[in-house]
């Protein structure tokens, strides 16, 4: 088919410039127009340089016919395209919260509209109607997810602009505090955990492991001194590790804690090739996490502790526990595999109460004595002045003796 190319001559229309194009994306094709206010462009040179740069996009998306062949592109098609061209490239974990929050609640409100007809304040209101209803967190999750496939509309030249960009979310609410147990206490409930649960708590909170990452270990990670970390379990499905710098190797203790829980786990597993996974059900597949959890909640509910005890809070346990032991915080970022040191500190680094008492009766410490010391030290007497002029301390001594003279 012969390329069409346009290049229209822009108006005068006296408080703007307009200009005429033809759209052959929709069937059959349309006449379209274009105006720029004259404070963007206050010459005819500059509005035609402006019409020029639009027609770029017009004329590219006008010899694409086979792919968009329309302008009543909806977003049920566009979601469609993206199933086929861009979803495979991403995470499992990503098509799966894309496909949740596109078949919950996006298709079925927006899946017959089409992409040019959507407007920003219709999205306002849209997000606004899950409101106390969902989260801040689900519904901006779901705004992120819109807006990600509108701009890959935007860059196939489906529409001119995005309009969910623009629309205001409700504000993120404060996370709730993480539980940081005591050191006696965290022996405690791991002992109280039964078994596999107990192995991969302790993998956690002393190998900061994520849970997914636990779940996904094959016998062939295991190596004499460390465990591989190269791919998790995710809603059932094995991925590749959330970061880049997830994927790791995670060091054995010197006592020999860890290697020898997963010696006891070898012990009891009827799985044991390569490929077998360490934590594994009666059949060899993987364990389901909210089973574990459920231990987990239990034992801490016998101990007297706070329901909100989950595998969170035991990373957040093996970054203070790092820090507090005098680890530098690159070798805590390291074991834990992240990409950023802050989220090691400033994310994961938490403090204990004793720790904060010891700090601040140290300070206290410090200045007590720093005052007995001055008290004990012998007054020197000050010299009589020979002069009442005052001179500053800056002065040198010589040019203070002049100005005396």
């Amino acid at each position: 088919m012969r390329e069409k190319y346009q290049r229209p001559e822009v108006k005068d229309l006296g408080t703007k410039w307009k200009m005429m194009y033809w759209d052959y994306s929709s069937q059959p094709r349309r006449k379209r127009s274009k105006v720029w206010g004259k404070q963007s462009a206050p010459s005819k040179r500059d509005a035609q340089r402006l019409s020029d740069e639009f027609m770029e996009k017009v004329n590219a998306r006008n010899n694409e016919p086979a792919l968009y062949a329309s302008d009543d592109e909806t977003l049920a098609s566009l979601i469609a395209k993206c199933r086929e061209k861009t979803w495979p490239h991403l995470k499992n974990s990503t098509r799966q919260h894309y496909e949740f929050f596109m078949e919950k609640y996006l298709l079925p409100t927006w899946g017959t509209m089409k992409l040019r007809k959507m407007s920003i304040i219709e999205l306002q209101d849209f997000f606004n109607s899950f409101h106390p209803r969902l989260s801040p967190k689900s519904i901006r999750l779901m705004h992120a997810c819109l807006r990600v496939h509108l701009n890959q509309a935007k860059v196939w030249g489906m529409v001119e602009k995005n309009p969910a960009i623009g629309v205001k979310l409700p504000r993120r609410k404060q996370r709730k505090p993480t539980i940081l147990l005591p050191l006696a206490t965290i022996g405690r409930l791991i002992d109280r955990l039964p078994e596999p649960t107990n192995t991969i708590v302790t993998l956690i909170v002393f190998g900061s492991l994520r849970i997914g990452e636990v779940l996904a270990l094959r016998w062939r990670h295991i190596e004499g001194d460390r465990i591989t970390v190269e791919e998790r379990l995710y809603e059932g499905e094995f991925d590749d590790v959330k970061t880049d710098a997830g994927e790791r190797k995670v060091p054995f203790d010197k006592r020999g804690l860890m290697k020898g829980a997963l010696v006891g786990r070898w012990n009891a597993s009827k799985h044991r090739q390569r490929d077998d996974l360490v934590f594994g059900t009666r059949k060899g597949g993987p364990l389901g996490r909210r089973n574990l959890l459920r231990h987990i909640k239990a034992a801490a509910i016998q101990l007297g502790l706070s329901k909100a005890v989950d595998f969170r809070s035991f990373r957040t346990m093996h970054s203070s526990l790092m820090l507090r032991e005098g680890a530098r915080p690159e070798v805590v970022r390291d074991n834990m595999g992240h990409a950023n040191i802050d989220v090691t500190q400033n994310v994961y680094g938490k403090s204990w109460w004793e720790e904060r008492v010891d700090a601040v009766t140290r300070a206290v410490d410090a200045v007590t004595i720093a005052v007995q010391n001055a008290e004990k030290e012998p007054k020197q007497e000050q010299p009589a002045s020979t002069t009442n002029e005052w001179v500053p301390l800056w002065v040198p001594q010589q040019e203070a003796k002049i100005a005396d003279c």
